[in-house]
């Protein structure tokens, strides 16, 4: 069995196909999906969406590509959600720091640090998005002494720098990236990383695998990037699925099957 530790079925492009999507991951035996929001406005949707779905998880946060819309209140509101919040809703994201984000550092920094704090608060682990920023945020965690892990979301980049995340208690977000042949110092880290660090993850309908046909991602592709991920590793695939479930469901609070 399989979990989706990171898409967006929430978006409209899945509007059309969803319900027969989810039929179609449960036939291939990805079993539990995880929806992040990334701003206000998802998160009363995505909530629904999942009440209306017991397979289905959710996190709540501000990622940092739509801090356009971010507004005064909107991280009370978001703690009053978290304190309130139903067994579906299992983490705080999708939050972090990007370099290309079009809302300055200064601006990010902050509201980052504040959701982390709500999130250490309510003992919740995070989903990070991490551009070009490893560095700071990792300072931000241990200035904060962060104790709650979470998930590096889409890791990119060395060993020496998810060793450090995995210090402080984060899994690795293994995603389509490993299919790309090219992508040679982040294939070599997932390669070398303990097992009990890795996640799986699609981040549909974006993160396109090496040489994909469809328009979108889906979370169906999960089972490529399993594939990939197996032939970088020495484990059976056996141990490999069993391990990667329980990962995810043991950092999750996720019911079992």
């Amino acid at each position: 069995m399989f979990i989706d530790s990171h898409c967006h079925l929430n978006f409209a492009c899945f509007d059309i196909e969803r319900e027969m999507l989810l039929q179609q991951l449960q036939q291939n035996n990805i079993t539990k999906l995880i929806i992040p929001a990334t701003h206000r406005a998802q998160w009363r949707q995505i909530n629904e969406l999942c009440e209306s779905h017991p397979n289905l998880y959710y996190a709540l946060g501000y990622h940092p590509h739509f801090l356009d819309h971010f507004k005064p209140g909107d991280l009370q509101y978001l703690q009053t959600l978290l304190e309130n919040k139903n067994a579906q809703c299992v983490a705080l994201g999708e939050i972090g720091l990007d370099k290309f984000s079009k809302t300055a550092i200064q601006i990010q920094e902050p509201i980052f640090t504040e959701q982390l704090k709500i999130a250490d608060q309510l003992g919740l682990p995070v989903i990070l998005h991490v551009v070009k920023k490893q560095g700071r945020v990792l300072e931000i965690l241990r200035q904060l002494n962060f104790t709650q892990g979470g998930v590096y979301h889409a890791f990119s980049g060395s060993y020496e720098v998810a060793l450090d995340f995995i210090k402080l208690g984060f899994k690795i977000g293994v995603g389509g990236v490993i299919t790309y042949p090219n992508s040679l110092t982040t294939r070599e880290t997932i390669s070398r990383l303990p097992l009990e660090s890795l996640v799986l993850e699609t981040d549909a309908p974006d993160m396109p695998l090496y040489q994909q046909q469809q328009a979108n991602n889906t979370p169906l592709n999960l089972l490529h990037i399993f594939e990939a991920l197996a032939s970088l590793r020495s484990e059976s695939k056996k141990c490999l699925a069993s391990q990667l479930y329980a990962n995810t469901r043991s950092l999750f609070s996720l019911g079992n099957d």
